[in-house]
């Protein structure tokens, strides 16, 4: 009997404990509602995005993923998770805001190179709310899976 409570009890924790490594695929699951705008010049978004029932289930869920670091401010810690390297970003490239993530460290984080390889995990946040400057997805509690 203390055998398989303690099979059980691997098992249990072992599962909770598991991160989902989240494809870019996956996050790019989204449709965004986007019109020309004559105040800013550009296509802003008009109503919230609409995302996938399967990214919708990782929301507030511990996940990893892995892509190309991009440094906002290196002094302050800020950095960004990309799909793609750093000239091909959304914000420098053809590519959207669905193609990063934006990392909120759960402690310091080491420095990064722009567009080193790393795997982060942590909490993700789904931005449902749509504002026109915020990316879609957050990771919080970030930190290096090594």
């Amino acid at each position: 009997m203390r055998i398989l409570f303690t099979i059980f009890l691997t098992i249990a924790c072992g599962s909770a404990s598991a991160q989902t490594l989240v494809s870019w695929n996956t996050f790019a699951q989204v449709t965004f509602h986007r019109e020309y705008s004559e105040t800013f010049g550009f296509e802003v978004n008009v109503k919230p995005p609409e995302f996938s029932k399967e990214l919708m289930a990782l929301n507030g869920k511990e996940i990893k993923v892995k892509g190309y670091v991009i440094p906002v401010d290196v002094e302050l810690g800020m950095y960004m998770v990309s799909a793609n390297p750093f000239a091909n970003c959304f914000f420098c490239g053809n590519a959207g805001p669905e193609t990063v993530v934006e990392l909120f460290p759960g402690g310091k984080f080491p420095r990064f190179t722009t567009d080193q390889m790393v795997t982060f995990k942590g909490i993700l946040q789904i931005n449902t709310q749509g504002e026109m400057n915020a990316v879609p997805y957050q990771l919080f509690q970030a930190e290096v899976v090594k």
